[in-house]
């Protein structure tokens, strides 16, 4: 768990990119800026060849030792395929049928939302999917910080729930304390109240 306390310089860099250079949302922005900080913690903690083999994980490629692979790897390049098309709802309900079969895996309980987000589909969805990842059985905890994160997005986008969106920023500083994510979080917290007096004052 020590490498949730993220590297401060790395993650204001990416902070810094995603607020003021690129624009994006605030959910985003966190996520970027979590992200980045999260992998230089990281690298830093374990090295050079654990980094390697992290990030090899999440391409879907692990390299052991031997130099061998993991012998199995989830495959979803059909399921992408209909999206690509333009059949989106039959994309959604393979995932879907995935979720029901793996109720415990978080990659296809995360695929499955972003598609509904893509797309802009059923948001309620998205945000039912995205909640669900904190309940699963050892999750890793920079999945349960993304989907916080892409909550947020949902909250103050599609959802337009001001209100739960500050939950989650909370969930965040509660669940990662002392992190440079809670800081990020208290950030955006109080960008809200900001944009809220603003809203207010107009």
């Amino acid at each position: 768990m020590a490498f949730l306390l993220l590297s401060p310089a790395f993650a204001l860099i990416g902070y810094m990119l995603a607020d003021r250079i690129l624009g994006w949302s605030l959910g985003s922005t966190l996520a970027f800026a979590a992200g980045f900080g999260l992998t230089a913690g990281y690298s830093v903690k374990v090295g050079s060849t654990a980094f390697a083999r992290w990030i090899g994980a999440s391409a879907g490629s692990v390299v052991v030792p031997s130099g061998a692979t993991t012998p199995y790897q989830r495959q979803f390049s059909a399921i992408d395929a209909l999206a690509i098309s333009g059949r989106v709802e039959e994309a959604l309900e393979a995932y879907e049928s995935e979720v029901r079969a793996t109720p415990h895996d978080v990659e296809v309980i995360v695929r499955t939302a972003e598609l509904y987000i893509e797309h802009k589909r059923t948001p309620e969805r998205a945000a039912e999917l995205l909640r669900s990842v904190r309940r699963v059985p050892g999750v890793r905890p920079e999945r349960v910080l993304y989907a916080s994160h892409r909550l947020v997005d949902l909250y103050l986008g599609p959802l337009n729930d001001r209100g739960r969106a500050i939950v989650e920023l909370r969930v965040i500083i509660d669940t990662f304390p002392g992190s440079q994510a809670a800081t990020f979080a208290r950030e955006g917290l109080a960008r809200l109240k900001r944009d809220h007096h603003a809203d207010g004052a107009g």
